[in-house]
């Protein structure tokens, strides 16, 4: 049972992401992303949207489209993204279908996988750091140059989706991801989705400390990212009656005024 119904104007936001993280240019990062079921749908209706954009080019005789699309899967552990989620990643690409039903060649589609993915390793704090500094990032699509003197410019390293889920379960993971927001989602137009319980009983996290989590580095008046705020909405609850209510958390980034 659902305790909280998602308003009409939550659910445009959501969509406005999901489809420029499936267009040109597009970014989506998935936080602690184990099997990395969400980040490969977007990952496999990407790459199918764009190998149709690409053969329609060819039979019009246009330009190929633009900046491709990224998707980056994280998790804290090595070990899972190589024994988790890249074989999911690669088993989602099998039998991609046009809209004619016909079988895309399986060549092409994983030239765009080893193209269109990334897969890192470590914390979050780590993760952010490879997000600015790491070679292998940066082909991510180019953020906007922000026009607060406060904000440092910052490119290839802010994203039009970032998926997280059970990252906020103690009073430090609530903090980092917090804070992970800040840097890496595009201002005005990103997008973060966290999927939370609304307790994590006995180590101290959930919904409300990653919500205190993002006031209180909205609430900075120094540093480069003073002029930026983090805001959080309860998009949906889920109650059973028997288990821990759970929370679906829609996270966006603006510049304060």
């Amino acid at each position: 049972a659902s305790s909280t119904a998602t308003e009409d104007s939550d659910l445009v936001v959501v969509r406005a992401a999901v489809r420029r993280s499936l267009g040109t240019g597009g970014s989506t990062m998935e936080l602690g992303c184990g099997h990395g079921l969400p980040g490969c749908l977007i990952l496999r209706e990407s790459i199918r949207k764009s190998l149709l954009e690409e053969d329609k080019s060819n039979d019009d005789n246009e330009a190929s489209p633009g900046a491709k699309s990224v998707v980056v899967f994280t998790d804290f552990n090595d070990f899972v993204l190589h024994h988790a989620t890249i074989p999911n990643a690669q088993l989602n690409m099998c039998g991609l279908r046009g809209k004619d039903g016909v079988a895309m060649d399986e060549c092409r589609a994983a030239k765009a996988l080893v193209e269109r993915s990334i897969y890192a390793g470590g914390d979050w704090m780590g993760i952010s750091h490879k997000l600015e500094n790491d070679y292998a990032f940066s082909y991510l699509p180019s953020a906007e140059k922000p026009n607060h003197p406060q904000i440092q410019e910052e490119k290839n390293n802010r994203l039009d989706l970032i998926l997280a889920s059970e990252t906020t379960y103690t009073p430090e993971s609530c903090q980092d991801t917090a804070f992970l927001m800040l840097r890496h989602l595009k201002i005005d137009i990103g997008v973060g989705l966290v999927a939370t319980k609304r307790f994590y009983f006995g180590v101290g996290g959930g919904a409300d400390l990653f919500t205190t989590a993002c006031e209180t580095l909205s609430m900075s008046d120094q540093g480069p990212y003073s002029g930026l705020r983090l805001c959080v909405k309860v998009v949906q609850s889920y109650d059973t009656g028997n288990a821990n209510i759970r929370d679906l958390l829609l996270v966006t980034l603006h510049r304060k005024k």
